[in-house]
């Protein structure tokens, strides 16, 4: 039983030597939206116009002041919204 006893702090600071050490450099802050970029973020664009181009519809989207076009087939809905 003693020894039971005696085997736990030894147990506990063996462990404790194997603990991560603080960081040693300071934390950066997280980028804003903007230094991040707005290519890595998707974004809902909403369905403005479409044309027909022989068996393909062209889908035309305000992607937030930047266009976006796809192609569906001429049978085909537009969808009302598409992810960029």
């Amino acid at each position: 039983m003693k020894y039971r006893l005696l085997a736990f702090p030894v147990v506990l600071v063996a462990l404790m030597s194997f603990a991560p050490v603080g960081p040693t450099e300071p934390q950066v802050s997280q980028p804003s939206i903007d230094e991040w970029g707005r290519d890595r973020l998707a974004w809902t664009c909403e369905f403005e116009d479409e044309d027909d181009d022989g068996f393909d519809k062209i889908c035309v989207y305000d992607c937030f002041g930047s266009r976006k076009e796809i192609k569906v087939d001429s049978f085909d809905d537009c969808p009302s919204s598409i992810r960029d």
